[in-house]
């Protein structure tokens, strides 16, 4: 029996939650993240929040992608690891944040 070795993403909803003070972020993160868990932590917090990486698809292609459907307004550290900062990200209120700003589309559908 032939196993695929990565099996195709089971679609899934994601459901954000804008305005009043929150805001949502979208993380596009590399084949390293794939299946993995990514946190973030407000700036100047030690409080983490994780949340899955998975493939999704757009209408451009397949991305991997962690969202964060609600979060207060304010910047957040991304964690690549336990210790390492990959950046900081700026969360607005009422609107969808991504990072990188300019995702990059790793196949097409």
């Amino acid at each position: 029996m032939e196993f695929d070795e990565h099996p195709a993403p089971t679609p899934a909803s994601v459901l954000v939650e804008v305005g009043n003070g929150n805001g949502a972020l979208v993380l596009f993160l590399g084949d390293s993240f794939r299946d993995r868990e990514i946190e973030i932590s407000r700036l100047g917090s030690t409080a983490r929040v994780h949340t899955g990486v998975l493939e999704r698809r757009t209408a451009a292609g397949r991305v991997l992608a962690a969202v964060f459907g609600s979060l207060p307004a304010g910047r957040y550290v991304v964690w690549g690891d336990a210790q390492s900062a990959l950046d900081e990200v700026a969360v607005a209120s009422g609107r969808v944040s991504e990072w990188p700003a300019a995702a990059v589309i790793e196949t097409p559908i």
